[in-house]
């Protein structure tokens, strides 16, 4: 293949195997959450400053790997729960990583061929990547977005297309909240997503987790040194007090077990090996929790 050629996966995109525009430009001078946890899943999509900081992680809290794939694991137990055992078949994830194996749809399908999700990005790699594996047009797609804007996210054309609104949808915001600023502003765009979804609707919610430091001393310093070494090489990612992160499923009715270690939620025995068994080493359980909330 040469160097002008565009590989198969991204010149035979979309049912009728048009050419995909290729990936934008990519900023290789600063680290992404996003490859990053492509390094970490073992996919492909990553660059040197993204190992470099994948390293960094490691030394401060010995295990991060642990923290995205338990968080991971979560999030397909999660989609699993709310296609197979509550008959939700429409999702929206808001920050969706790089397409990578055991994502929601395949999840989905597994109880229901036709169920759609909606993948919403801000990175603009991410949704290339995304829009280059649609195949038949019907039950996945990719829309521009992030949390941010929540009613942009809902009203877009492919997400209107997609998404009955006047059906339960489940919103899916792992690995997205952390990353967040303005905890205030994130908690406004919940509860936007919310009022627009109907009864019966769920969202799962994980979020990095600074724990009680008179309880657990040395996993609230990880969390402090992970909080420093993420703000000053990605501009984000904080891991806040059980209680602020409660606060952001205000207006939910909490679906058992609640919110707690994510490793917790719903956990599958490790044999036989389906997406969501993974079961994190008990060194870094605390600096992680999630929960799902229904209306």
């Amino acid at each position: 293949m040469s160097r002008f050629t565009s590989p198969d996966f991204l010149r035979q995109a979309g049912g009728k195997h048009v050419r995909a525009k290729p990936p934008p430009p990519v900023n290789l001078a600063r680290a992404s959450i996003t490859r990053l946890h492509s390094f970490h899943l073992k996919g492909k999509d990553h660059f040197a400053v993204d190992r470099e900081l994948a390293t960094q992680a490691e030394r401060t809290a010995p295990g991060f790997v642990d923290i995205v794939l338990g968080e991971r694991a979560f999030l397909q137990r999660a989609v699993r729960h709310l296609a197979a055992d509550l008959g939700i078949h429409q999702f929206l994830q808001v920050g969706a990583g790089m397409p990578a194996p055991g994502d929601p749809h395949e999840i989905a399908h597994e109880s229901n061929p036709e169920a759609r999700v909606v993948y919403a990005s801000d990175d603009p790699v991410v949704l290339t990547h995304h829009l280059a594996l649609i195949r038949d047009g019907r039950t996945t797609t990719a829309v521009p977005g992030g949390l941010d804007d929540a009613s942009g996210l809902l009203h877009n054309p492919e997400s209107h297309r997609f998404l009955d609104l006047d059906q339960p949808v489940g919103l899916l915001l792992t690995g997205v909240v952390s990353h967040t600023t303005d905890a205030t502003a994130a908690a406004r765009s919940i509860a936007a997503l919310r009022d627009s979804l109907a009864p019966g609707s769920h969202m799962v919610l994980s979020h990095y987790c600074r724990p009680d430091p008179a309880r657990y001393p040395k996993d609230a310093l990880r969390a402090e040194q992970l909080q420093h070494l993420f703000t000053d090489r990605l501009g984000h990612g904080y891991w806040r007090t059980e209680k602020e992160i409660s606060a952001f499923f205000e207006g939910w009715e909490s679906v058992p077990p609640g919110l707690l270690q994510a490793q917790k939620w719903r956990t599958l025995p490790v044999a036989p090996p389906v997406f969501g068994s993974y079961q994190m080493p008990h060194r870094n359980r605390q600096l992680i929790i999630g929960g799902m909330g229904r209306i």
